[in-house]
């Protein structure tokens, strides 16, 4: 038991706060005595009590007489502050260039994160409203297993009756409720004199809990109460009546095929400025909840969920995955839950699983914006590298007086922080003058808000701007010997000219990989402009059939054609491109079982559409007025025709499991052509004759567009009083499909040219530094006959080896993330090696001219100073 005891020690941390508080001059005798004490207390009692007791006499010790006097430093640190801001300042005033060359490279930097920093918060925000509810808001999406794959209902579609049902059968939804809402849902208002074109939809029970209730006027749960009811937006309130208090409680009469009628205004509401869906007018979903609407076989309506607490998503997708099997045995659609908030960044499907979407360009700007940042510290770490030469006396002073390492390094710290966020003032400027500029290309509304949150992102991405930046300098700047600092000799080590050099071909690496990335976008988006697209969209418009003209269209076209400038006009259900309808349940002779599920896009239009359109026929004919039983006929498409397997297909009748759809005869084929988006394989699709289209087109001729859209107007709305003329050109309309792609395509540029401003920069630095630690050799070499040329020549050709080598790196790496990019186009470029050439050369002729302006310069240096300045 002795023995045991004998090895026992007293209690460490005790020790180590006696040590730490106690005068020095007493902590040896007050040691020893506690020892003396705790062995004592030890062999007469427990080892428990021995500690116990030691505690208690350390403790005992914490008194005045036996501090610590501590000297406060809060005066050497506030002298030293000022100290190294005065030295910064005296040197950033005596090296005007190098000053301005860092503070405008960290603040292109900086103006850039914080721009792109507005638009990635804004995407990444977009339907976050309630963040606590965020996982518990859900939305079933639909996906069809159609033509030997799948296809995913974008705007989140499923059988109408199903968000009554899923809360019944699946106990982890708290409730449901519907949002029935499409893009075609546009009427008129009218109040008194005054119309207005509002894009409308009807919501559930329940919507407000999940969705913002930003009224102006009345009460969220109390509007829509009845079928009669509707609530509209603070704009269309101020369009009509000119205030949003007089709306409220007032009839107005809505115009539309569907729902027209008189309503009670009820509310007023603010859109929500991070909701991705717009919308002018809400209605009950009791308005269009008809006994056929809430059929299974009908959809379009959203099924939003909120589940329970703690409910498991991956085990409700489970159920959910076969659930319409339950309703109908045959029924093989999927469902998947996906949360509300993530629909937004992922809304791309495979196999009915969110796997990519608009997060792809929000990873891509933010690794641009931490790219930039990362090639500005670069340029600052390599700048004050190469300076060192000039400061390097002013460290050998201070390390022979006593300063230690550490104090440089906070001193260096501390320059590079300042020199941030001296850099943050001027990015912010920069920032501000450029916003509208990018507001209209990315085509948002961001300002700086100033928000507690954009403060704190903001004065993180400085800090670590200037941390990044410092880091080098500080670390090898304070490590010289005294000596050698003295004497003016700065010899870093092999390592340190590696990883300066190493540091330049990342710069110009990434360099290469934007140049290369914006020329095959741009190639890839100037192909999608000027691909055939197999139907012709130049000078066609359309607008909307609605009101007197859509009970009999003919007397209006009649009167259209009339115009001289008026080339063709018809009328058509659907939009080009984009916004096709489809259908399946078709058969025909010699179908097998798998093609009972093909999905078929067709558009209705009037007997001129087809050849309107430019849109070649490959056999048969067109719709024509000679033949009555072209109301029930198809024109298939190419595409169509193979995957029916039809090898005669004019004259072949094609019918529908539904009774209700009459059998059609095929009496055309036209070539295959883009209806959609060229990110899609061109699909099955067919034409057929209607009387009845949601819209007009019409063609006009070239260079009278003014004078004949204001003709067509003017007739429009005498015939058809009370309904606004608005129109789109057709070729507005496809451009609007690559919209993202076109921003992409210009940000791009902009930030390649920032990266490339700012490598060169990087490299200028670099071949400061190089030179003038060979001004000696230089001189040399000058003496014994070499002309400025040739020094120039020797000078250079150790960075451009380097530029080389960053293009070598940057090409496969720009290859197979530009391959990976056009693989979300069904219809696409080929990667030519010519693009990587040229996005090299170019870094290549860029780079040299660079490294030129500054090894001419010291190949002209004077050899008397050089040599005595050695």
């Amino acid at each position: 038991m002795n023995n045991t005891k004998n090895h026992i020690t007293p209690p460490r941390l005790a020790e180590k706060l006696l040590t730490w508080f106690i005068k020095d001059e007493l902590a040896e005798e007050v040691l020893g005595d506690l020892d003396e004490k705790f062995y004592a207390t030890l062999n007469q009692h427990s080892i428990r009590k021995a500690k116990r007791n030691y505690w208690f006499q350390v403790i005992n010790y914490m008194r005045p007489f036996a501090f610590k006097k501590h000297r406060s430093t809060h005066f050497n640190n506030t002298t030293m502050f000022k100290h190294n801001i005065l030295i910064s300042f005296r040197s950033f005033r005596r090296y005007k260039s190098t000053f301005l060359i860092n503070l405008f490279g960290l603040a292109t930097g900086l103006a850039s994160a914080l721009l792109i920093y507005l638009w990635v918060n804004d995407e990444i925000n977009m339907n976050k409203f309630y963040e606590k509810d965020s996982d518990r808001h859900v939305q079933v999406i639909h996906t069809y297993p159609t033509s030997g794959t799948y296809f995913t209902e974008i705007d989140g579609g499923t059988p109408n009756p199903l968000f009554e049902r899923l809360p019944k059968d699946l106990p982890e939804i708290e409730y449901a409720f519907p949002v029935y809402a499409h893009k075609s849902f546009k009427g008129v208002l009218s109040f008194g004199d005054n119309n207005a074109r509002a894009k409308y939809q009807f919501i559930g029970k329940g919507y407000f809990n999940a969705f913002p209730g930003d009224l102006i006027h009345g009460n969220k749960y109390e509007i829509l109460s009845d079928r009669g009811e509707v609530a509209i937006s603070e704009n269309l309130a101020i369009s009509l009546f000119q205030s949003t208090e007089k709306a409220v409680g007032e009839l107005v009469d809505f115009k539309d095929e569907g729902y027209g009628g008189t309503y009670l205004v009820t509310g007023v509401f603010k859109p929500t400025k991070n909701n991705s869906n717009d919308f002018d007018m809400l209605f009950s979903y009791e308005l269009c909840q008809t006994e056929d609407h809430m059929q299974w076989y009908n959809s379009g309506t959203q099924a939003h969920l909120i589940l329970k607490e703690g409910a498991d998503l991956d085990q409700l997708n489970t159920k959910l995955e076969g659930y319409l099997s339950t309703i109908a045995e045959n029924w093989k659609d999927i469902l998947y839950a996906q949360p509300y908030s993530e629909q937004y960044l992922y809304g791309k499907y495979e196999i009915g699983v969110p796997v990519s979407g608009r997060i792809i360009y929000v990873r891509l700007f933010s690794l641009i914006a931490i790219t930039l940042l990362v090639i500005a510290c670069i340029n600052y770490m390599n700048f004050s590298t190469a300076q060192a030469s000039r400061r390097i006396k002013e460290i050998g002073v201070k390390k022979t007086i006593g300063s230690s390492r550490k104090a440089l390094v906070y001193q260096y710290f501390g320059e590079s922080i300042f020199m941030a966020f001296l850099s943050l003032l001027v990015a912010i400027g920069i920032a501000f003058m450029l916003l509208p500029q990018f507001n209209e290309i990315t085509g948002k509304a961001l300002t700086f808000s100033f928000s507690s949150e954009i403060i704190l992102a903001v004065l993180a991405i400085t800090l670590f701007t200037g941390l990044i930046s410092g880091m080098y300098p500080a670390l090898l700047l304070s490590k010289f010997n005294p000596v050698v600092a003295l004497k003016g000799k700065v010899q870093p080590g092999g390592s340190s000219i590696w990883l300066r050099k190493g540091l330049v071909i990342f710069q110009f690496a990434v360099s290469v990989i934007l140049i290369a990335s914006v020329m095959v976008i741009y190639k890839q988006v100037e192909f999608i402009q000027t691909t055939n697209l197999g139907y012709d969209k130049e000078h066609v418009l359309t607008f909307a059939n609605e009101g007197k003209l859509k009970k009999d269209s003919e007397p209006f076209l009649s009167e259209l054609r009339k115009i001289p400038s008026v080339v063709m006009a018809s009328q058509m259900n659907g939009e080009l491109p984009g916004d096709i309808g489809y259908s399946q349940g078709y058969k025909w002779e010699g179908m097998n079982e798998e093609d009972k599920s093909l999905r078929f896009y067709n558009i209705s239009g009037g007997y001129d559409l087809i050849n309107l359109l430019g849109v070649k026929f490959k056999e048969g004919r067109t719709f024509s007025k000679d033949f009555p039983t072209d109301k029930d006929a198809y024109i298939l498409n190419e595409i169509a025709v193979e995957m029916m397997q039809l090898k005669n297909p004019i004259g072949q009748k094609i019918g529908n499991y539904n009774p209700r759809v009459s059998t059609k005869e095929v009496i055309g084929v036209v070539e295959n052509f883009h209806f959609q988006s060229m990110q899609e394989e061109v699909k099955p699709f067919f034409f057929r004759l209607t009387d009845q289209g949601n819209k007009f087109i019409v063609k006009i001729q070239a260079g009278t567009e003014r004078e004949t859209i204001t003709r067509i107007g003017d007739l429009y709305e005498s015939l058809n009083e009370g309904y606004p003329f608005e129109y789109r050109f057709l070729d507005d309309d496809y451009q609007t499909l690559y919209a993202a792609e076109e921003r992409i395509t210009v940000l791009s540029k902009y930030f390649a040219g920032i990266a490339i401003g700012i490598s060169c920069l990087g490299l200028l630095a670099l071949t400061t530094f190089s030179t003038q630690r060979r001004f000696k050799e230089i001189a040399i070499r000058k003496v014994l006959g070499s002309t400025s040329t040739g020094i120039a020549r020797l000078l250079s050709k150790e960075f451009i080896i380097l530029v080389l080598l960053a293009t070598v790196i940057a090409l496969p790496i720009s290859y197979f993330l530009m391959r990976n990019w056009l693989d979300r186009f069904a219809y696409r470029i080929e990667l030519e090696p010519l693009y990587f050439i040229v996005a090299g050369i170019l870094m290549m002729m860029v780079a040299w001219l660079t490294i030129m302006s500054q090894t001419t310069k010291s190949a002209t240096v004077n050899i008397t100073e050089s040599l005595r300045s050695e």
